[in-house]
């Protein structure tokens, strides 16, 4: 192969992985309050238990493929990053997140429990969708809720049925049922104040509406969002409800992120690219060609991972002008001094 079309291969290379990367880079959410016990956090096949009171919670990141277990009388807020639209997640809740958009959509999956979900307005190519066993709930723009439980009553013969509750308490959603002999969809839009019940045991059976349960009303009104909702121009963070010094452990939390993530992005990215250069050069110039290759590959995996963490610092909100990280706390409450850690 003559040296200047393998340049022009490699390059082509770096180019569509670049841009394969940043079309298939997902959002992220962030843990923004959390009260009780605790919670599990799967990713990537490891487990972790998290205890509210003592493990570093507030500003968590959540990516696609994360799934959470929430224990008794553990609930946690979550916020979209991108756009500032909040989830409420009750106890006992398993959830996982299968994709969080750029814009403010992302599809949330229910294994068991109960959730609440502020989404604001959403552009007309993205959504934001609660699904479960057999029954789906989207919305670009509403205060909703999405329970989903297991009946009491089967036989030896029968799995247990599950029972599914979309509510609305703003706004309107679009309910979705797959009938599971024909596979037909049954749909049905739900607005403000009434909601929907399906279960895995009755798919041939119509969607009915009805006004929301007073349980569910009663619920939500002891289990209010403790943040308030923001809107995204007006907003670089999430504030608390009740102006609690929280704010500031959790806006130091996110931009001490963001500029984590800008600082290792930019560095694996340069990195790649002297790499690749040098392996380039290696394999072209030198006639190493096995040394060439290998620098390439590494390079190349350099490259791409930097630019991923260039793009998940980029689904942060910025920080305003003139803002200063706080300075860092012993356990004892003193300050740590400047450039040691805590």
């Amino acid at each position: 192969m003559k040296k200047g079309k393998f340049k022009q291969l490699i390059f082509a290379f770096l180019l569509f992985a670049a841009t394969a990367s940043l079309y298939g880079q997902s959002g992220s959410a962030v843990i923004v309050y959390a009260e009780g016990d605790g919670f599990t956090l799967v990713r990537d096949g490891e487990t972790s238990f998290y205890e509210v009171d003592y493990d570093d919670v507030l500003g968590m990141l959540l990516y696609k493929g994360d799934t959470i277990l929430t224990e008794e009388d553990t609930f946690l807020e979550i916020q979209v990053t991108s756009n500032a639209s909040l989830i409420k997640i009750a106890e006992n809740t398993t959830f996982a997140f299968e994709r969080i958009g750029n814009s403010g959509g992302g599809t949330i999956s229910v294994a068991y429990g109960r959730i609440r979900a502020k989404i604001n307005k959403l552009t007309d190519e993205d959504k934001f969708e609660v699904m479960g066993s057999g029954t789906t709930a989207g919305v670009r723009g509403t205060d909703f809720g999405y329970d989903l439980t297991f009946g009491e009553n089967f036989s030896a013969d029968e799995t247990n049925e599950a029972i599914t509750s979309v509510y609305c308490f703003e706004g309107a959603v679009q309910v979705l049922q797959e009938d599971k002999e024909t596979r037909e969809i049954k749909e049905v839009l739900i607005e403000t104040d009434q909601m929907v019940v399906t279960s895995t045991g009755t798919t041939d059976e119509p969607l009915v509406v009805y006004q929301i349960d007073q349980e569910i009303d009663r619920f939500w009104e002891e289990n209010k969002f403790v943040y308030q909702m923001i809107e995204k121009e007006d907003a670089q963070v999430v504030a608390l409800s009740d102006g609690s010094a929280e704010d500031d452990y959790y806006t130091a939390k996110i931009f001490g992120e963001k500029r984590r993530l800008e600082r290792s992005g930019g560095g694996l990215t340069l990195a790649g690219i002297l790499l690749a250069g040098g392996g380039t050069a290696a394999y072209s110039l030198m006639d190493e060609k096995s040394l060439g290759i290998g620098m390439i590959s590494v390079g190349a995996a350099s490259f791409i991972s930097g630019l991923i963490l260039l793009i998940n610092s980029s689904t942060l909100p910025d920080p305003p002008d003139g803002w200063v990280p706080p300075p860092e706390k012993n356990t004892d409450g003193s300050e740590v001094p400047e450039g040691e850690n805590s």
